[in-house]
């Protein structure tokens, strides 16, 4: 699924059960015609409206977004993305894994990699932060040793820790 798929039309009660029953086929199995590449979304919205007996349906299937853009003055010998970019995935991750570990479950490591993966990455970003840096990647290897031992209670103690950094340089960077 390269672009976005975007849906905006008038339906009846049977229509919509029939557009939502084929959305969830897709996303398990893959999707049909209006539907096609729906299972590799990153985000689905869908708004549905009862107007005057009319059911306005509207979705937007969006993909999962590339991350390759380079930051200019970078070296291109390895692409960066843009600091802005990278920091609301790692904000998306970030708010997941606390959510997850608060919930006293074991996040996917999929989340997990990523989130670490970006961390290791924004503290390459001279000029944001850099005293924090040093503290920031220590919690986080604290946070990985937990994450790969399975203790859920030292897991929360590390995502605390995570959230006390971001904090403390948020505080004085945005």
């Amino acid at each position: 699924m390269g672009r976005s798929i975007k849906i905006k039309k008038t339906v009846d009660k049977n229509e919509l059960a029939a557009f939502l029953r084929d959305l969830a086929d897709g996303v398990e199995n893959g999707g049909k015609e209006e539907l096609a590449g729906v299972e590799e979304f990153e985000k689905i919205k869908i708004a549905v409206k009862n107007e005057f007996g009319q059911i306005s349906l509207k979705a937007k299937i969006k993909p999962p977004k590339p991350c390759g853009e380079e930051t200019e003055g970078a070296d291109t010998s390895v692409a960066m993305p843009k600091y802005k970019h990278l920091k609301k995935r790692m904000k998306s991750t970030f708010k997941l894994l606390v959510k997850i570990i608060h919930d006293d479950q074991v996040p996917p490591r999929e989340a997990v990699e990523v989130f670490l993966e970006d961390s290791k990455l924004m503290v390459s970003y001279p000029g944001y932060g850099d005293e924090y840096y040093e503290s920031y990647t220590k919690a986080c290897e604290a946070f990985k040793v937990a994450f790969e031992s399975d203790d859920i209670a030292k897991m929360h103690e590390t995502i605390d820790v995570l959230v006390h950094e971001k904090s403390r340089c948020h505080a004085k960077y945005d």
